[in-house]
């Protein structure tokens, strides 16, 4: 075989393989434009350990909003229970009224796994001109307490 006829095979055999390779079906690629978003169960759990009332507990809702609701009983727990796409923004703050000294407890569940436990001693007898006198913070930063 000479050289004109290798390259020319050579030639034919890279035209064939790479004209076939237009036949065959790529495979499915991952989606640019997915927007769909795995949402998340959050539950939120507080306990007051003293006879008070007043005291507030404000939670997030969901990705954007904020929720609140009262926190009464001796012992009972407040429990709510929400969706988020950001599990990571699930935040609490519990306000006692004054004039109530107490151990409170928090709890935040994402998927029915605790992600944060906190138990504190609360007293709103401190410093009356700091706002945040009286209140715990649980979980993330929420807008109540910047």
């Amino acid at each position: 075989m000479n050289a004109k006829l290798r390259i020319g095979v050579a030639a034919a055999t890279t035209a064939a393989v790479l004209g076939c390779g237009q036949l065959i079906p790529a495979t499915a690629g991952a989606d640019d434009n997915d927007n769909t978003t795995e949402l998340h169960n959050v539950t939120y759990i507080a306990k007051v350990d003293a006879w008070s009332s007043g005291n507030v507990v404000t939670f997030m809702r969901n990705d954007t909003e904020t929720a609140s609701a009262d926190l009464d009983a001796f012992g009972s727990p407040f429990e709510a229970n929400t969706v988020m796409s950001d599990p990571s923004k699930a935040g609490m703050v519990i306000r006692l009224r004054f004039p109530t000294t107490a151990t409170v407890h928090c709890e935040i569940k994402v998927d029915d796994v605790t992600t944060v436990k906190s138990e504190r001693f609360i007293n709103t007898w401190g410093n009356t001109n700091d706002p945040h006198t009286g209140a715990m913070l649980c979980g993330a930063l929420i807008s109540s307490m910047a």
